[in-house]
C-alpha cells in the first residue's frame, strides 16, 4: 500500500501531461495486484475527491490514511446496521479472524445478530451471506493495509 501511497504523492506533483500516464500506472497497478483489486474503487474515490484539494504532496499519506479510515468506520456501521449485528461482537469476531487467520464459523456469525434469530431454513442463506460480508470487510479495509 506505501507504493499506492507514492504513486498517489507522484500523480499531484505530475505536470498536467504526465497525469493520465501516472493515473494508468496506478490502474494497472490495482488491476494486476489480486490484494488491491477489492480496495480500487476506494483508491480512485480518494484520487477524484481528495486529491484535487490538496495543496501540499506531504499532506497525502495522513489525507488517505484518515479518508481509509472514515471509509471503514462507515463501512463498519454500514454492515453492523443493516445485517442487525452486535457492533462489539462483530469487531471481536474480526479481531479473531486475524489473529488466528481462521474464518469464523457460520454459527459464529449467526450468534452476532441481535434481535430475532433466522429460521432453521434461513440460518445457512443468512450466515454465508454475513460471513462473506465480514470477510469482504476484511479484505477491503484491512488486508494489506500494514506498513504504510
Amino acid at each position: 500500500m506505501n507504493y499506492i501511497i507514492q504513486l498517489l504523492i507522484k500523480l499531484k506533483a505530475s505536470v498536467q501531461k504526465d497525469v493520465t500516464k501516472t493515473e494508468n500506472e496506478i490502474f494497472n497497478l490495482l488491476n494486476s495486484d489480486a490484494q488491491l483489486r477489492s480496495k480500487r474503487e476506494l483508491i480512485e474515490k480518494f484520487i477524484q475527491e481528495n486529491l484535487p484539494v490538496l495543496e501540499d504532496t506531504d499532506d497525502i499519506p495522513e489525507a488517505f490514511d484518515k479518508f481509509w479510515n472514515e471509509e471503514q468506520q462507515k463501512a463498519f456501521r454500514d454492515l453492523v446496521k443493516e445485517e442487525n449485528l452486535s457492533a462489539e461482537r462483530t469487531e471481536k469476531i474480526i479481531e479473531d479472524y486475524l489473529f488466528a487467520e481462521r474464518e469464523p464459523l457460520r454459527d459464529e456469525v449467526l450468534e452476532l445478530i441481535e434481535g430475532d434469530k433466522p429460521t432453521v431454513l434461513e440460518r445457512k442463506k443468512v450466515g454465508d451471506r454475513i460471513l462473506k460480508r465480514i470477510i469482504d470487510f476484511v479484505e477491503k479495509f484491512i488486508n494489506g493495509m500494514t506498513g504504510k
